[in-house]
């Protein structure tokens, strides 16, 4: 997908001549707690995978499931799945919730995250272009955005990810 590639090249730029804030996004988790990230992250090469509808939500499964494979077994790393549910109706929102949860394997729930507020500036932050797609931030241990990304999952498109991702360890 020529759009992350590129993006992958601009990120990797960007790595090298400083970083970027992610702004204070305030949720909660699956597994009810609150949440700030990056505040949560800090110390860890997180990942996060954000999906603003439900095929987006879809779209990030094969990021996730990938990083993990990749670097699960790593303490220095760790994935955030994101649900940003503000454009959810609020009668429903508790349902979709629900739904995601039942899904999501009970330790990975403290982890997961979702967002009922701020939908607009963070699809503004994202470049939000495409409902389907997936949108990916790679934060360095310090919190700072060093790879960002959007899109259905390549293993072409991985590869610049999972590069920035290695470095970032040894830094």
């Amino acid at each position: 997908m020529v759009r992350l590639t590129c993006l992958g090249i601009m990120a990797l730029f960007a790595a090298f001549a400083g970083a970027e804030s992610l702004p204070r996004l305030e949720g909660e988790t699956l597994s009810k707690k609150p949440i700030v990230l990056p505040e949560a992250a800090r110390g860890k090469i997180a990942l996060l995978v954000m999906g603003f509808t439900k095929k987006g939500g879809q779209a990030t499964g094969p990021w996730e499931k990938q990083f993990k494979n990749d670097f699960g077994a790593d303490q220095r790393y760790a994935v955030y799945p994101v649900a940003v549910l503000e454009d959810v109706p609020r009668f429903i929102r508790g349902m979709v919730t629900s739904g995601i949860r039942s899904s999501t394997p009970p330790a990975e729930q403290d982890h997961f995250v979702v967002l009922v507020h701020g939908e607009q500036d963070l699809k503004h932050f994202v470049g939000y272009s495409t409902s389907d797609d997936a949108y990916l931030l790679l934060l360095d241990a310090k919190g700072e955005i060093r790879w960002r990304g959007h899109g259905l999952f390549k293993y072409e498109d991985y590869a610049a990810l999972k590069n920035i991702a290695k470095q970032l360890a040894s830094e």
